[in-house]
């Protein structure tokens, strides 16, 4: 996987600003739920379920009458479930990540009327389970509207360093208890996994040598040079990053002639 920030020596000695950051694909599979075919327990796209084990009730919809809107697009998520056994209605999907790299993990919550006193709440976790396994899942997000009007869509975002390949971000939702009728949903919309991108810096130091840093919390990342932007012929360096603060950083000779730099995983 390359990442795509570069950096010209030859623009650089000019005086500009070094790094960039670039959009990334979106990990998740129909994160916006707007694909065909969604409905009560159906989600289109790589997304799988596990309903409560009674009173489930959660699926894909939409609607133009506010507060029951999408925060993006057409559809939206809803959970209104009220199992009376402390199951929850759950929502998964399995992500190929790269161990060591960092992730920007994000999401849309909210609901579409009154909560007060009806133990609605929203768990969100990312880990080796479909459960909350608190042994091998991180707990990303506990949500607790519990609030007598509809709240509008919240964006939660979190940054986070894949540990395994292939982790589940999860949810799993209720909007009621004891099997009483819950009066409102849970929303949830526009669902996104990214690729973090460290910016890439460099600066000439003495003698003549190039030091080059970004900061990231591991060191997964290497830095990769060629001679012209439009070919393919990337070489990655072999120098270890060494910490210098909260950055990484490589030290290499300056170079006679023009050189592009970036950042890649391996």
């Amino acid at each position: 996987m390359k990442i795509n920030a570069i950096i010209s020596i030859a623009v650089l000695a000019l005086g500009l600003s070094a790094g960039a950051v670039f959009a990334q694909q979106n990990l998740i599979v129909n994160g916006g739920f707007e694909s065909s075919g969604g409905g009560f327990q159906t989600f289109p796209g790589s997304w799988y379920i596990g309903p409560a084990d009674n009173h489930s009730n959660y699926g894909v919809t939409n609607s133009t009458l506010s507060p029951d809107v999408a925060e993006q697009g057409t559809n939206y998520a809803y959970f209104r479930g009220s199992p009376n056994d402390g199951s929850q209605d759950c929502l998964g999907q399995t992500l190929t990540l790269t161990p060591g790299a960092q992730y920007v993990i994000s999401y849309y919550m909210g609901t579409d009327g009154t909560t007060t006193n009806t133990h609605a709440e929203m768990w969100v976790a990312i880990g080796g389970s479909f459960g909350l396994d608190y042994s091998q899942d991180l707990l990303l997000t506990d949500y607790w509207p519990n609030s007598t009007n509809a709240r509008p869509y919240q964006k939660f975002s979190n940054i986070y360093t894949a540990t395994n390949p292939n982790p589940i971000l999860a949810f799993h939702g209720v909007a009621g208890i004891n099997g009483i009728a819950a009066p409102s949903s849970i929303l949830v919309d526009n669902v996104s996994v990214t690729l973090l991108i460290p910016p890439l810096n460099v600066h000439f130091t003495k003698p003549n040598t190039l030091a080059f840093n970004w900061t990231s919390a591991t060191a997964a990342y290497r830095l990769q040079t060629n001679s012209s932007f439009l070919t393919t012929n990337w070489v990655t360096m072999t120098n270890v990053p060494v910490t210098v603060g909260s950055s990484n950083q490589i030290t290499l000779p300056a170079p006679a002639g023009n050189r592009f730099y970036r950042l890649t995983l391996p």
